[in-house]
């Protein structure tokens, strides 16, 4: 069995956030070609955004969250939450931020982002969990 890494909750936290974000754009990327191709309706595939973009990040969430677990000795699972969320809302929704200032117009995609970070939060609670001291599970006789 491979021995986890143990790091700082700043570098894990990062860690989950460029997974997670990662992972989500290569859902995104598949599900929107898949979308595009189906259904030719700009209004569908609009409110296919708002549904799936939290699907996805949960998907990815939880893909991040097995990862972490098998890479790294997780001390904080809290503080690392807290901190993947600041990552994520600071760089990928300030660039959002700045894509709706510029064009200024509010679109599915601001709306999907949204929620997915909302997803992103409460799924990286629901997922990411201190596990130190469980490295060796109990033998049973």
């Amino acid at each position: 069995m491979k021995e986890k890494k143990n790091s700082a909750d700043w570098y894990i936290a990062a860690t989950h956030w460029l997974t997670a974000t990662i992972g989500m754009a290569i859902f995104g990327a598949v599900i929107g070609i898949i979308l595009a191709l189906i259904f030719q309706n700009p209004t569908i595939i609009m409110i296919g955004i708002i549904i799936l973009y939290p699907v996805m990040m949960w998907l990815a969430v939880k893909y991040s969250a097995r990862y972490l677990d098998k890479t790294y000795v997780i001390k904080n699972a809290n503080q690392i939450v807290i901190l993947s969320t600041i990552y994520i809302i600071i760089v990928v929704g300030g660039y959002r931020v700045m894509n709706l200032v510029s064009k200024g117009i509010l679109t599915s995609d601001h709306i999907g982002f949204a929620l997915a970070i909302i997803v992103f939060y409460f799924a990286s609670k629901k997922y990411i969990k201190n596990n130190v001291g469980q490295e060796f599970p109990a033998q049973t006789v």
